[in-house]
Parts: structure tokens; C-alpha cells; sequence
């Protein structure tokens, strides 16, 4: 079974029956704006300025966990242990 080789190399020599031949620029590229409007990015800079770092709902929900003595369940610590331990041996 014959295996094809691609080499991909962009800086490669051109064909010879294309190296003789040259290409004419036509006109001139078109003139750069004198200014760019940023509004979009702007805007959505200023949206992400105004999310809170700190969401009190979660706070209050993971304080409300945190007093609670049997979370996380028994069982699901035995899940995790024994799973922790399956891939240790590995």
C-alpha cells in the first residue's frame, strides 16, 4: 500500500512555466477611513463594567449549604472516595 506525502510549504519556488510571468497591479487599494467607530465594543464594555462580581443569591445559598452538617450526603462522599480509589489503582 503506497502512503501520499503532502508537504505543505507556502515559500516553495514557483512553477517554471509561471516564473517568467508577472502579475500588474490594477489601481490602488482603497483609502483607510479617517476614523473607526468602537461603539459596539464600547457598549459591551461598559455592560460587562456594570455585572457585580459578587452574586448575593449564591452567597446566600452557599452559606445556607454551609451550615448544614450532612452536606455533602454520606453517600455521595462513599461515591467519590470509591471512584477516587478505582483510579488510583490505575
Amino acid at each position: 500500500m503506497a502512503i501520499m506525502e503532502i508537504n505543505f510549504n507556502p515559500n516553495r519556488i514557483p512553477l517554471p512555466e509561471l516564473a517568467g510571468s508577472t502579475v500588474a497591479r490594477q489601481g490602488s487599494s482603497p483609502a483607510a477611513p479617517d476614523s473607526v467607530s468602537f461603539s459596539p465594543a464600547a457598549s459591551l464594555g461598559a455592560s460587562l463594567q456594570d455585572i457585580p462580581l459578587v452574586r448575593p443569591e449564591k452567597v446566600a445559598q452557599a452559606k445556607a449549604l454551609d451550615s448544614v452538617t450532612s452536606y455533602p450526603p454520606a453517600d455521595l462522599l462513599d461515591r467519590i472516595a470509591t471512584l477516587l480509589a478505582v483510579h488510583m489503582k490505575k
